[in-house]
């Protein structure tokens, strides 16, 4: 009998343990179901902040742009910076390449980001950039209407890094079905932001109208 009811309560405590351990499981995945729900009836009920910027002209040397960045903690203005950055290249490569260095922040620009700008240049981002003025189309040519508009705008996963300094916002193409993104950082000790992931921007687009042969 001895043998046999240790047998009995070590059995009984096993029964019990796997039990206390399944109710402790299913009120984790339950809390954790309600905090993924709320999570996501958060970003399904989220609006989307969306700033509009004007220029009557557009900078063409990295002073000018300094003057044209009227808040430097302004994540927002910072993406539409680049937009007018990268289209200066066509005109003047070297004034381009310190214009983003400075948007770039204390990191130098990247020899590679250098290379992948002139090599995108090379085929079509000449069209690529300026389809993120307001107006800009294939029909069209891209030619943006005036003043100069550039639309930047984020969604319900912008801010999911945003504890690790990071934020992502999107720009709308005249060319392109998806909005493209820039991801940005910030310096803490300064609040300022600057650009982080922009390559985007220069993605393929549809084809200008006087460059298609079949249009």
């Amino acid at each position: 009998m001895g043998l046999f009811g240790d047998i009995l309560k070590r059995t009984t405590e096993i029964i019990k343990s796997e039990v206390n351990y399944r109710e402790h499981r299913a009120v984790q995945n339950a809390a954790g179901n309600i905090t993924n729900n709320i999570i996501q009836n958060a970003k399904n009920n989220y609006r989307a902040n969306s700033r509009t910027f004007t220029y009557d002209l557009l900078p063409t040397t990295v002073e000018e742009l300094k003057v044209f960045q009227k808040n430097p903690q302004d994540p927002f203005e910072t993406a539409a910076l680049a937009v007018l950055a990268l289209n200066v290249y066509s005109d003047n490569p070297e004034e381009c390449i310190r214009m983003m260095d400075y948007l770039n922040g204390p990191d130098d620009l990247a020899v590679r980001d250098q290379q992948l700008i002139q090599t995108q240049f090379m085929e079509s981002a000449k069209y690529t950039v300026k389809s993120y003025f307001q107006g800009a189309n294939p029909q069209n040519n891209y030619t943006p209407s005036f003043p100069y508009t550039v639309t930047v705008h984020d969604n319900p996963y912008s801010y999911d890094n945003q504890k690790d300094g990071y934020i992502s916002l999107y720009i709308p193409s005249g060319g392109a079905d998806n909005d493209r993104k820039v991801t940005l950082r910030t310096k803490p000790s300064t609040g300022e932001w600057f650009i982080y992931s922009w390559q985007g921007l220069l993605m393929g687009i549809r084809t200008a109208d006087e460059a298609n042969p079949w249009a």
